[in-house]
């Protein structure tokens, strides 16, 4: 029997769907044993054969419609509730095929089995020639409904995302992946390793955003400038000591190759050390900010994206020394074990998610709904931009910059170390952004008049039209655990992709 599918445009542009069809699914038996019907990591196509669809032709129903779904809406097929070949094995499932109209009527195509239990990753067939766009899907077989979201392919590499966003925008209106403890990624105890790639893959596949725990070498001498990395009081490997320097220069390396683009990086004293915060500060400065001083930006106030392309964009979570004047963006007052917060009480830079207290797995749902919800108030926020919604000689300034923290542990419970609060986090933030990051509840009716509900064989049922939420649909900065782990980078790409709406905005007053 078929199943519900929801359709999902995570687009720029309009998409039209023009045409359902469904049969029976020549692969079920074999791809019930395997859960997949295509993948990311499989070029041999799962496409039925002529053959194979004439054996099973007695199973064929088609529908024409036309749905137009705008950037973030979605549309959800009910099952066919009729057609079905009563001599079909009990054991088969349904196949539907999509028919999809984009930008210069150019049409794609796509096969897939709401009933399979595995996500996964396949591209658009197109039907016209030499199409401008191609389009792939992510399948995730949701509860209670399947989902299967459109994605424009990235013309740009994720080294270089940021480089198409325009130079007005604030950072605080962009969508931007992060990684936490994103140094240790080495060979360490299981409780300390929050990553499983270093740190010049996560920005190569789009990260933006890094958290890294220092400690100094020599506690009293500010002559000596090595830091040791750290993960709370622990070394991040099990071999010998990691330092510092190696991912500045890692950073540094990056953004002369890539100079439209920023990195944020949140700088934190940790470890067991007597070295103090003002300590670090001067360390800091004397030998890594002023000696590179072109390749910093340690502004106090939110910059806009123009000001900091190839730059680093200081966020300090240490104390300077009294008298001293601070630099970059103030994170010292930041709240531990905080669920929504704002902060520091005096600007309000940030507004911060950062639940970590994960100490038995039961809590572990308790995580992804704070998650959750702080991704719902970063996507109801409507960004001030200079020339679109604001003056531009004396705009309004940013906003708060959401940072949304997916981590969480419990150094002394296994189920609660990283990489398995992780695969639960990532996965369900990962479901949200494609089922129902900026998005209303499905309506009782479908807004289009013009579309066939039900024909008379009971074929096609619309189940609802789900509209896309006021404000800009921004995530803010996302920073996870165990990014990037067996090539999987699909929550990296989503938040990525939820830059569309800010784009949006500007493209459409431009």
């Amino acid at each position: 029997m078929a199943v519900p599918l929801t359709v999902r445009n995570l687009t720029s542009t309009q998409v039209r769907i023009i045409r359902v069809e469904r049969f029976e699914d020549p692969n079920s038996l074999q791809s019930k044993a395997s859960g997949y019907f295509f993948s990311s990591k499989n070029n041999t196509s799962a496409l039925p054969t002529s053959p194979q669809l004439g054996e099973h032709a007695q199973s064929f129903n088609h529908q024409d419609i036309d749905v137009t779904l705008v950037p973030f809406e979605s549309y959800t097929l009910s099952h066919a509730r009729g057609g079905h070949n009563e001599n079909a094995s009990m054991l088969s499932s349904t196949t539907v095929r999509l028919t999809i109209e984009a930008s210069g009527n150019e049409r794609h195509r796509i096969d897939t089995n709401p009933s399979y239990t595995q996500k996964s990753t396949q591209s658009f067939i197109p039907l016209s020639p030499n199409p401008s766009t191609s389009y792939t899907a992510l399948f995730h077989p949701s509860k209670p409904t399947p989902h299967l979201t459109i994605h424009t392919n990235h013309l740009l590499s994720d080294k270089r995302w940021m480089s198409v966003l325009p130079d007005i925008l604030p950072l605080s209106a962009l969508s931007i992946p992060g990684t936490h403890n994103s140094h240790t990624h080495y060979r360490a105890l299981p409780s300390v390793q929050c990553q499983v790639v270093d740190v010049k893959s996560q920005l190569e596949h789009g990260i933006r955003f890094l958290d890294i725990r220092v400690q100094p070498v020599h506690a009293t001498d500010i002559t000596k400038k090595d830091f040791h990395l750290v993960h709370g009081a622990f070394p991040v490997s099990l071999t010998w000591p990691k330092h510092f320097e190696p991912v500045l220069q890692i950073c540094y390396d990056f953004l002369e190759t890539n100079p439209g683009e920023t990195i944020l990086i949140s700088l934190k004293r940790e470890g067991v050390g007597s070295a103090t915060d003002e300590h670090i500060a001067r360390i800091l400065e004397d030998h890594y900010i002023k000696p590179h001083a072109s390749k910093w930006h340690t502004g106090s106030t939110l910059p806009y994206l123009g000001g900091v392309r190839g730059k680093l964009v200081l966020v300090r979570r240490y104390n300077t020394a009294p008298g001293s004047k601070p630099i970059g963006l103030d994170a010292t007052a930041w709240p531990y074990n905080a669920t929504h917060a704002l902060f520091p009480q005096h600007a309000s830079t940030f507004c911060l998610q950062d639940f970590c207290e994960v100490l038995v797995p039961e809590v572990i749902p308790t995580k992804v709904q704070h998650c959750n919800e702080h991704l719902v108030r970063a996507a109801e926020c409507t960004h001030h931009i200079p020339g679109i919604n604001t003056d531009a000689a004396n705009p309004v300034p940013p906003g708060p910059l959401y940072l949304n923290f997916l981590s969480g542990s419990n150094f002394w419970k296994r189920a609660c170390w990283p990489q398995n609060i992780a695969k639960i986090v990532n996965r369900g933030m990962e479901e949200w952004i494609c089922a129902g990051h900026h998005l209303e509840q499905p309506a009782a009716k479908p807004r289009y008049s013009d579309e066939t509900v039900l024909n008379s064989k009971g074929e096609i049922e619309v189940a609802g039209v789900g509209r896309a939420k006021t404000g800009d649909g921004s995530t803010g900065v996302v920073v996870m655990d165990c990014v990037g782990e067996n090539g999987d980078w699909d929550l990296v790409k989503l938040i990525i992709g939820m830059n569309m709406g800010v784009l949006m905005k500007t493209q459409g007053a431009s």
